[in-house]
């Protein structure tokens, strides 16, 4: 069983003042703003089936105690807030202009509580920060990593897939595989392929401001007036960081740690599907199971326990191939920071890993149905 011996983040509620913030981006599930402080606050979006205080307090536990010992010194998670009357309304409205068209999932103004975090695009005392957010997904072949199927990944079906539906306008020449690889060419490779082609796996920001996404590219003037010459150095300078392992206890780079977890679950989908049946016909709710278990008050016997941890184990891996990579990176040397060089330059870096939300196993019938679409197509 996953060991419950982490107990490095609060679960607290506190207030803050809610002056002077700014959009920075949002996801399926949340919408980020942040302060001039270094501070970052993810408001939820859509309707919660659970309690908000509840539902937040789980998904802290959840970090805290299965994520925390795997991501460590990556980890960029937070605390919970209290959230001013009225404060989501507000900030939704005053933000609503560069939220980019495609969100269309509304914040929920009635949620009390937000996620309270460090900004990982914030560099302490350097003025010119870049920050590389890159969404790396899997390099797996198929949900079950002992069979391989498919011609190409499970990232590259799903793109041809999408584009032959005509959900995304174009492919993209971006291979998990050459990224997590841990070839510095291979890694260059995916990096430029994202750069000509970011879709919604990368954006750019340059301080406040989103310099490449899926609708803009105002990536060239960072070349000429920042403190990179060109996209390729400034490729190398990522891949650089992503390959230092100077921040990892155990010498392993970030792109190691990340596929380590995505390989954690060793079942396929069909075989998880069988064990989220067997809860089900029981009349046992694996998500509630797994909240009672993080809180220490499971009361399943051994049978059930064992079973509970596959699914946990598959649960991280799902979180491990939809978390974000945060890159902040300045030209400026600072020996409080870890540092690259290249050619006789310094580039001070902060790297960190989001989006760690839990994820309900209630959609294993889902991936099931997805599996299948890619395996027939």
């Amino acid at each position: 069983m996953i060991q419950k011996s982490v107990s490095t983040l609060p679960v607290n509620v506190r207030c803050v003042d809610w002056s002077n913030w700014c959009y920075r981006g949002e996801g399926k599930t949340g919408l980020v703003i942040t302060n001039n402080n270094g501070l970052a606050l993810k408001l939820r979006k859509g309707k919660a089936k659970d309690e908000y205080l509840q539902l937040y307090a789980r998904n802290l536990k959840y970090v805290q105690i299965c994520i925390a010992p795997i991501f460590g010194p990556y980890l960029c998670y937070g605390q919970i807030a209290k959230l001013d009357a009225g404060f989501a309304s507000s900030i939704v409205a005053t933000t609503q202009k560069r939220r980019l068209s495609m969100r269309d999932s509304n914040v929920d103004s009635t949620c009390p509580y937000a996620l309270l975090m460090p900004d990982a695009c914030a560099l302490s005392g350097h003025d010119d920060v870049i920050t590389v957010e890159i969404k790396p997904k899997a390099s797996l072949r198929t949900g079950n990593n002992r069979e391989a199927p498919l011609l190409c990944c499970r990232f590259c079906s799903n793109i041809e897939q999408r584009h032959a539906e005509g959900s995304i306008p174009s492919r993209t020449r971006y291979c998990p595989r050459d990224f997590f690889s841990s070839k510095r060419g291979r890694v260059a490779k995916a990096i430029q392929a994202l750069f000509e082609e970011p879709l919604s796996y990368m954006t750019v920001h340059r301080q406040n401001e989103r310099i490449l996404d899926e609708e803009s590219d105002k990536l060239g003037n960072l070349f000429s007036s920042g403190g990179f010459s060109s996209r390729n150095e400034l490729t190398a300078v990522i891949v650089k960081i992503l390959l230092s392992s100077s921040s990892s206890p155990n010498r392993r780079n970030i792109l190691q740690v990340i596929e380590e977890a995505q390989r954690i679950n060793l079942l396929s989908i069909p075989e998880l599907c069988l064990i989220y049946d067997k809860f089900n016909q029981k009349g046992l709710d694996v998500d509630l199971e797994i909240a009672n278990w993080l809180a220490g008050e499971s009361t399943l016997d051994n049978e059930y326990l064992d079973l509970l941890d596959l699914i946990i184990k598959f649960s991280i891996s799902v979180i491990a191939q939809d978390i974000s990579i945060m890159i902040s990176i300045s030209p400026v040397s600072d020996h409080k920071l870890p540092q690259v060089y290249l050619r006789g330059k310094s580039f001070s870096y902060r790297l960190s890993i989001v989006d760690l939300d839990f994820k309900s196993v209630k959609k294993l019938p889902t991936y099931l149905l997805q599996e299948r679409k890619l395996l027939v197509n």
